[in-house]
């Protein structure tokens, strides 16, 4: 299995070579409203039945929105150096100990 800095590594190179490749410019200012879209698609994916005919989101599609929702997320991190594994596995120590599960 990956690990996360792995995956993060990962987003912020395809991004970087998408934007040589087609000179773009994917930085904070762009990114950050991106995965606020992609948030919303997957809000929009897990309501859908609210007002739909349909009963229950689509697995497929609920996979796919939470991993655009982790792809822009990784590439975010990467582009203010946060690592986000290690940041994940400190904020886990912090809850433990919050809610006093050590």
């Amino acid at each position: 299995m990956m690990e996360i800095i792995e995956m993060q590594k990962m987003s912020f190179g395809i991004i970087e070579d998408c934007n040589k490749k087609h000179n773009t410019k994917h930085d904070r200012q762009t990114v950050f409203p991106h995965l606020v879209e992609e948030i919303g698609e997957l809000a929009r994916e897990i309501n859908h039945h609210i007002n739909s005919w349909r009963e229950e989101p689509s697995h497929e599609h609920l996979a796919e929105e939470m991993a655009d929702v982790l792809n822009q997320l990784f590439i975010l991190a990467s582009d203010y150096e946060v690592n986000l594994e290690a940041s994940f596995l400190e904020k886990i120590k912090k809850l433990k100990k919050r809610f006093e599960l050590e």
